[in-house]
Parts: C-alpha cells; structure tokens; sequence
C-alpha cells in the first residue's frame, strides 16, 4: 500500500509542475518560483528536483539557464515543452508516471 501512495504521489507532484508551467507560458518559471510554489503544498525541495529531472528526461518541460556575470544572475528557467502541453491537453500519448 506503502508503494501505491507514494506513487501517486508522484504523479501528482509532476501534474503540478506541468500546470505550474503552462500558467506561466511563455517565459517559463526559475526553480525558485516552482520551489516557493509547491512548498507551500507540502513538497520539499528534494522531491521538487527529483521531479523537474523526470519532466526533463520525458520531454514534457525544457530547462534553459540565464547567466550575466556583471550582473551576477545565474536562473535556471523551466518551460513546458508541446509535448507537455498535449498530454495536459490530453492530445498526447499516454506517459507512464505522470498524471492526467
């Protein structure tokens, strides 16, 4: 039962990241903002990067960073890709692990 909870779970911690996302089209959102964000929900920072990892590697989101030296800015900014969009709009291929 233990392992049916926890994967669950994470099928509804990727479905947040994936909204969270989307709301924020098209500039993406750092990892501090997905961070701040689902803290309040009870995810901590370790789940969080256990899941951006999984997006990432499905295709679902795209990771770009922003860098400036002069201004020291160093942002990881994370994106749905159209793949993630079409799964939420369920357009897409069924995905194991994550949630609609």
């Amino acid at each position: 039962m233990a392992n049916l909870v926890e994967t669950v779970e994470k099928e509804v911690i990727r479905k947040e990241v994936l909204m969270l996302l989307r709301m924020a089209i098209p500039t993406g959102c750092s990892d501090k903002v997905l961070e701040t964000a689902l803290v309040k929900e009870g995810i901590d920072k370790e789940k969080l990067k256990e899941t951006l990892y999984y997006l990432k590697d499905k295709g679902l989101i795209s990771l770009k960073n922003i860098s400036n030296e002069r201004l020291s800015i160093n942002r990881n900014i994370y994106s749905i890709t159209a793949i993630g969009i079409d799964y939420l709009d369920g357009n897409g291929a069924d995905i194991p692990g994550v949630l609609v």
